[in-house]
């Protein structure tokens, strides 16, 4: 095939779970299947960020992606494109596949302003249409996607996230004490969550439940990810519930280095989310052998199988519950961080989920050119 990967939404610094998700798809394709010609597909916004790609698939240069000049500005014809972020092309004469990351804008619109909920649904709903096509994370999103959007469930494949298993594991002994003492976090037990502040990831709800929990008083909370001024809010608010400084430490973005050794030097981690579509540092957690703490919303149960315990986070009493039965219960926390590296190894290393991934896009071709012939008949 020659395969286009509309990969706009990884041309950036940072980058979050949607621009992991393509640099980790694009090169295990190439990996797996060296047999397909790949194409770099950039939309005009983020063309002027087109040099962060440039160790995406080394010799591969990005091309402009323009809807109405595929052929001009893409090359050769395309069998297939697969939108990376949440968009296609409206117009093309190839199959159109789209990962369809979650649909937070649909099932919690509460979450989100009415200007980006308006606009997000919108594309969706355009690039559902556009689509031969859709991937979803979990049986969890495709049965959203029947019932949010319409969509036909046989028109859906369920292909999973990946975790680059040789990175997420644990770490030689003296990374994680180098690591960990760099924190401030040598000695001492601590309940680990990462990710960007917002009130999806309700990173309050989790300061409300851990300073309600009563642990003992060398356990700490870390929250990775959140920048200054959510840090300001989030310290505040741990004032405020009577916790004090040293059993909190907000270190900000995590730099990629230190975060296995982060995961695996927790007791414990925590995905407090009111909504995830798949709920990737979850599995970044097992892989390095870390037991899970998880919220019982969207696909969370399917993404943390039997690796973790399940919790309401709208219920504050059943998350404390959640807290202090993982601190105590140490047999348990043992028995899951065995169970988490060859379940992630068996079923979610990039090169189970690429494969996953480049049969779908084949099956796609396949039905286009079966609906081609059709009309020419």
């Amino acid at each position: 095939m020659r395969l286009a990967f509309d990969v706009t939404s990884c041309a950036k610094a940072r980058r979050g779970g949607i621009a992991t998700y393509g640099w980790a798809l694009v090169q295990a394709c190439a990996r797996v299947a060296p047999q397909h010609d790949y194409v770099l597909a950039v939309r005009s916004n983020r063309w002027l960020s087109r040099r962060l790609l440039a160790d995406m698939l080394p010799g591969v240069r990005p091309r402009l992606l323009v809807d109405g000049l595929h052929r001009l500005l893409l090359g050769a014809p395309l069998d297939a494109l697969h939108g990376v972020g949440v968009r296609l092309p409206a117009v093309g004469g190839f199959a159109r596949t789209v990962m369809l990351h979650d649909l937070n804008v649909f099932e919690f619109p509460e979450l989100s302003s009415e200007e980006w909920r308006r606009t997000r649904q919108q594309r969706i709903r355009e690039t559902v249409a556009r689509a031969t096509l859709v991937l979803s994370y979990s049986a969890q999103g495709r049965a959203a996607l029947q019932h949010h959007v319409g969509l036909a469930p046989e028109k859906v494949r369920v292909v999973p996230l990946g975790v680059d298993v040789e990175r997420f594991r644990r770490p030689p002994e003296d990374v994680l004490q180098r690591v960990l003492g760099a924190h401030g976090l040598l000695g001492r037990p601590y309940v680990l969550m990462i990710g960007e502040y917002s009130t999806r990831k309700n990173p309050h709800g989790l300061l409300e439940a851990f300073a309600a929990a009563g642990l003992p008083d060398e356990w700490m909370l870390v929250l990775g990810g959140p920048r200054d001024a959510d840090r300001e809010a989030l310290a505040a608010h741990a004032a405020r519930l009577g916790l004090p400084e040293r059993r909190l430490h907000l270190p900000g973005w995590v730099a990629d280095e230190e975060l296995p050794a982060l995961l695996a030097g927790a007791a414990f981690y925590v995905c407090s989310s009111l909504h995830e579509g798949f709920g990737l540092p979850v599995l970044e957690a097992q892989a390095c052998g870390t037991p899970v703490l998880s919220s019982d919303r969207a696909a969370l149960r399917e993404t943390l199988g039997d690796c973790g315990l399940l919790f309401d986070p709208g219920e504050r009493d059943d998350f404390v519950a959640g807290l202090r039965r993982m601190a105590a219960d140490t047999a348990l926390r043992q028995e899951l961080s065995r169970r988490g590296p060859p379940r992630v190894a068996a079923h979610y290393g990039w090169d189970v989920v690429a494969r996953a991934t480049l049969a779908a896009i084949e099956e796609a071709v396949a039905l286009r050119l079966k609906s081609e012939n059709a009309r020419a008949r």
